[in-house]
């Protein structure tokens, strides 16, 4: 190990670590350090090592210390070239980059069955630490991310032992770990169920329980809160006895289900996703692309190599292009992503993938995913090119997803680009070669000509003089376009004497960078040259718009002092093609122009604005853009709640990359009022689109900053509102309890102290804080769905027709649900598109299938325009058991061959269990119409295997139960129960379990499990008092009726058929008149004993 900074910042000097003296020498290792092989501008680096008192000649002030570093590095070790300057070691031998990989060696071991392969390279990465990372560094940025990265690692090592420890059934060695981790977060569920699991696998079950009264305790006494249901279940089980612990089980489980039967569902996904129509024609590449796309077919990664301005982009493109004929296809690009933190949630954003599932009638979201699982599974359904274009700066981080991924399925190839490759096992390169060029007819001659008469159509094109000036540029496409747009207002004579003269004084300087790199720089550098003042400023300052700008906010951040009109500065730096320009796309709301600057044109302009005028320039571009994101997050949170949500969805979705550029900087720099503008939009869309991993992420770091003393001019109290009831919501899903009672503490003190707070906001935040008993909530949805503002009687409707519906009421519920839907004022919004979808759900819950379908259909059309496609699929799901159910049998077989072909080449999460179990109902209702007993029975238990097949009686998900109940309901009505004997009596412990006291209140769901195991029994001769008496009170609680299956009508004819017409009525008369609470508690009675 040459260089170390897990601990003290130290280099190996006679075959020791020693210490490196000097604050500033030991930030600039580290800068370096963090990234070994990859340049760091010198800006960036001087404000590494200086922070906010940069010396007043930082290139020499940084030369002196790159000096002073190489002198106890190894020969070579600090590289200088025109990206900046890098660390030229091995990953090997630097401590944080070996830990990096060490960290993914473990994980892929225990992924593929290596346990103790595993658990001896964490060890052997623990080792690697000394210390405290970052303790010998001045407080600062650097310092906090450099223990922040380091405690990543570590994390991970962490959880990749203790669950190598699990699966090998060490839970001895195991428990001190996960005691440790328990003892670390006393409020944290997550940690203290793995110490529960672990202690009861190790045969101390009653300290398990311990564990469980003491976390219950604490929660109650510092929180006022419960334990969470799952948490609840996991007790439940322990104290049952002879459990195995829940995340083997669910290990094991899921590996069942995967073996046994290959997955085919469909998912309604676009065949291509994020490609671009070509702007022009293609020119030189024919060779490279067959070359590809034969490499393509031989390996599982290929990464297109080369450096800025080799055209990697435009390849890539085509390339996808081509293959989408065959496949399906989706380009993310990467360059505007700034951490790898943010990797996953780039490319999950751009399939429009989705976290979490609905549930049938829920006006909530429910099985909250792992974000990387989500992503695993979507790429996991069949055969799928996954392209991720500009790689270079997260080149690491590009490398261990795409190395899971691949690992997750065999049917997944990834196309990259990018100036540097990943080094993992699986990559191919091709190096891009710059375009051909002869004395005449060549590609690169082709290229030049072709844009240099699109410019000037009368231009004397000399052969000789284009030739020439091609190969001054190397055959680069980029320097080749720039150089043509020159034709505009010079001939080729004289822009070929201007590039030898540029050429000729920049190679008599530094030769440490290659010719193309530099070649490719001073083309740029001229062509920036010869840009008016006004259009050098612009440039300068709209660079740090990662996903492009509109005219508004050009003139926002660029027009000032020297840029009196920033549509002519725009003009000018089209017509000289350092922009590009964009339509807006066909289909969504119109926000102008959009422009965008190619990667190494913004970088030049990073550079430009680093250089010079001290950094006043730079700060006030800063300050306007934070101000620009300001105003528009307002402008978006007044839209929204005026009704115009598909609007904000579609901007804020062109704004994704800018906001969050513009919130990473604020949150690391402390500015409370912009984080606290910022975050409640972009929180909001990553919670309707399902993405609740991306707010857990931003909540906890949005709740260390403190906005009491913000005025309303400042934020808007609405703002705040969001920003804490986000948080509050979002952190208790991930079981972390600390982080909720901030938020609430916040909460109670901005609704006192605020008056300038929405009353829709006001009743979304009393939910927030309601108790977890419920207590209350009934009366403060009683008076507020009775308030002036319409807004906020459609957030009250909303929360209380979830409410009636989970307690039966199926009238209140969809009355209310009804109310609400008249009152949005976009038909294309979220909240019309998720009542719909109630609504269709609460009218085939109550067998009116006609009117179930309209709703589907219409919240299927509103999901799909606002880009959530996994819902769109669920929805449509549901909408083919209600057209069965209607007699709409052609339609709905209809319906299912639309989705397949989107299956058989779908995109997203096809594999997703729910997505399975949907299409498979579906599809077992449709044959069973038809007359098809046997395949549909088949299907049924194909969906119920998806779904889970209630094999884990902990943590399972309420639609698994419904799943399982269609499934026993068809072959009851059948007669033919034999195949589902199993599920029928496992499913009582487990309504129990998740829907008896302490858990889920869902009256209809219970309803529908009587329903169920009634006509089992009934059918199954083994107690007919029993399963008649469940029959009757199913009629009480307002009985699911989803799919045709479950239609009350035809189990009480099948019960008439074998016990005789009296015998029902006298059964149906004597439950005539019960309550639905005292129905709801005998069900659940039989149930206890039946699971007993």
């Amino acid at each position: 190990m040459e260089v170390a900074v897990l601990g003290d910042v130290a280099t190996r000097r006679d075959g020791a670590l020693v210490a490196l003296a000097g604050a500033r020498a030991r930030s600039l290792l580290v800068a370096l350090a963090r990234r070994p092989g990859r340049s760091r501008g010198a800006a960036a680096l001087v404000e590494d090592v200086w922070g906010d008192a940069p010396p007043k000649s930082p290139a020499n002030a940084l030369h002196t210390q790159i000096s002073r570093l190489r002198a106890v590095l190894p020969d070579g070790a600090v590289e200088a070239g025109p990206a900046g300057y890098r660390l030229t070691l091995a990953a090997e031998r630097v401590d944080l980059a070996r830990a990096r990989q060490l960290s993914r060696v473990a994980g892929e071991q225990h992924a593929d069955g290596d346990h103790l392969g595993a658990i001896e390279t964490v060890q052997l990465a623990g080792a690697l630490w000394r210390g405290e990372p970052g303790a010998d560094l001045p407080d600062g940025d650097l310092a906090r991310d450099l223990a922040r990265e380091a405690a990543t690692y570590r994390d991970a090592l962490a959880a990749t032992e203790l669950a190598a420890l699990f699966a090998l059934g060490e839970f001895e060695r195991a428990l001190p770990k996960a005691r440790a981790v328990a003892d670390a977060a006393p409020l944290e569920e997550a940690a203290h169920a793995v110490l529960m699991e672990c202690l009861h696998g190790g045969g101390r079950s009653n300290e398990a329980l311990e564990v469980f009264a003491g976390l219950r305790d604490r929660l109650a006494a510092r929180l006022g809160a419960d334990p969470s249901a799952r948490l609840v279940d996991l007790n439940a089980a322990i104290l049952r006895g002879g459990v195995e612990p829940a995340i083997r089980a669910v290990r094991d489980d899921a590996s069942a289900t995967r073996g046994s039967e290959p997955a085919t569902l469909p998912k309604t996904l676009p065949n291509v996703i994020g490609l671009r129509a070509a702007p022009n024609r293609l020119l030189g590449r024919t060779e490279d692309l067959d070359a590809l796309e034969s490499l393509l077919e031989r390996s599982r990664v290929v990464t297109v190599l080369g450096p800025g301005g080799t055209g990697k982009t435009r390849v890539a493109h085509a390339l996808g292009a081509q293959v989408s004929e065959r496949m399906p296809v989706a380009l993310v690009e990467l360059a505007s992503v700034r951490s790898g933190e943010d990797l996953v949630a780039a490319i999950s954003s751009t399939l429009g993938l989705s976290e979490s599932d609905l549930r049938p009638g829920a006006l909530t979201r429910a099985h909250i995913h792992d974000a990387r699982q989500r992503l695993r599974d979507a790429l996991s359904t069949g055969p799928s090119l996954l392209v991720l274009d500009n790689c270079e700066h997260l080149v690491d981080d590009v490398a261990e997803v795409v190395s899971d991924l691949i690992g997750a399925s065999d049917q997944l190839t990834v196309l990259a680009t990018s100036r540097s490759p990943m080094s993992i096992t699986a990559e191919a390169v091709y190096p891009l070669p710059p375009l051909a060029i002869s004395d005449e007819k060549s590609p690169a001659t082709e290229l030049f000509r072709t844009r240099a008469l699109a410019v000037r159509p009368s231009a004397r094109l000399d052969p000789s003089e284009v030739t020439q000036l091609c190969r001054t540029l190397d055959g680069l496409p980029l320097a080749i376009e720039l150089a043509a747009a020159r034709v505009r207002t010079m001939s080729v004579e004289e822009i070929n004497a201007r590039l030898v003269d540029r050429f000729a004084l920049l190679r008599s300087g530094s030769r440490t960078s290659p010719a193309r790199h530099r070649n490719l720089h001073a083309v740029i550098e001229w062509s920036w040259n010869l840009l008016e003042e006004s259009e050098r400023a612009a440039l300068r300052r709209l660079c740090r718009f990662p996903s492009g700008f509109t005219l508004d906010a050009a003139i926002a951040v660029a027009q000032w002092d020297g840029v009196e009109d920033a549509a002519d500065a725009l003009e000018g730096l089209a017509n000289h093609s350092m922009l590009s320009v964009v339509e807006p796309a066909s289909g969504t709301d119109s926000f102008g122009l959009r422009y965008h600057m190619l990667e190494t044109v913004r970088e030049f302009g990073e550079e430009q604005l680093l250089v010079g005028t001290n950094g006043s320039e730079a700060e006030e571009v800063r300050r306007r853009t934070a101000r620009w994101a300001e105003q528009l997050s307002q402008k978006a949170v007044r839209d929204f709640f005026a009704g115009k949500q598909t609007s904000v969805a579609h901007r804020v979705r062109a704004e994704h990359d800018n906001l969050r550029a513009v919130l990473r900087h604020a949150l690391a720099e402390k500015q409370v009022r912009t984080a606290l503008t910022v975050f409640p939009v972009l929180g909001g869309v990553w919670a309707a689109c399902g993405a609740h991993s991306e707010v857990s992420t931003w909540a906890p770091r949005l709740l260390d900053l403190d906005g009491s003393a913000l005025s309303p001019e400042e934020v808007p109290g609405d703002h705040l509102a969001i920003s804490y009831v986000l948080a509050a919501v979002h952190v208790t899903t991930d079981g972390n309890v600390r982080p909720v009672a901030i938020a609430r503490i916040r909460l109670r003190r901005l609704l006192a102290a605020r008056q300038d707070i929405s009353e829709r906001l006001r009743i979304a935040a009393a939910l927030v804080l309601t108790p977890a008993t419920g207590r209350g909530v009934s009366r403060l949805l009683a008076a507020a769905v009775r308030s002036c503002d319409p807004d906020a009687r459609i957030i009250a409707l909303i929360a209380r027709a979830s409410l009636r519906q989970n307690n039966g009421d199926l009238y209140g519920s969809e009355s209310d649900a009804k109310r609400a839907l008249a009152l949005t004022a976009d038909s294309d919004s979220w909240d019309h598109a998720l009542l719909s979808q109630h609504l269709g759900s609460v009218c085939a819950q109550s067998g009116r299938y006609a009117e179930a379908i309209a709703y589907y259909r219409r919240s299927a059309e509103g999901l799909w325009k606002l880009h959530l496609y996994d819902e769109n699929l669920q929805v449509r799901g549901f909408m083919v058991a209600a057209m069965v159910g209607d007699g709409q049998i052609a339609q709905a077989r209809a319906e299912l061959e639309r989705l397949r072909p989107a299956h058989r080449g779908g995109l997203a999460r096809a594999d997703d269990p729910h997505n399975q179990a949907s299409l498979a109902m579906g599809t077992a209702e449709v044959d069973l119409a038809a007359g098809l007993v046997d395949q549909g029975l088949a299907e049924y238990r194909r969906a119920a295997a998806c779904a889970g097949d209630l094999e884990v009686s902990v943590g399972v998900d309420l639609y698994e139960i419904m799943v399982a109940v269609a499934a026993i309901d068809a072959h009851a009505l059948a007669g033919r129960i034999e195949s589902v004997v199993g599920l029928a009596d496992r499913l009582p412990s487990v309504v129990v379990a998740r829907l008896g006291p302490g858990g889920y209140a869902d009256l209809t769901l219970v309803g529908a499990v009587a329903c169920a195991l009634g006509t089992f029994d009934i059918t199954a001769g083994r107690d007919l008092d029993r399963g008649l008496r469940l029959l009757t009170l199913s009629t009480r609680v307002a009985a699911r009726q989803d799919c045709p299956s479950m239609h009350l009508d035809r189990h009480l004819t099948r019960a008439r058929t074998v016990l005789g017409d009296a015998h029902v009525a006298t059964a149906l008369a004597s439950v005539e008149g019960t309550p639905r609470a005292v129905a709801h508690r005998e069900i659940l009675d039989i149930l206890a004993a039946l699971g007993s």
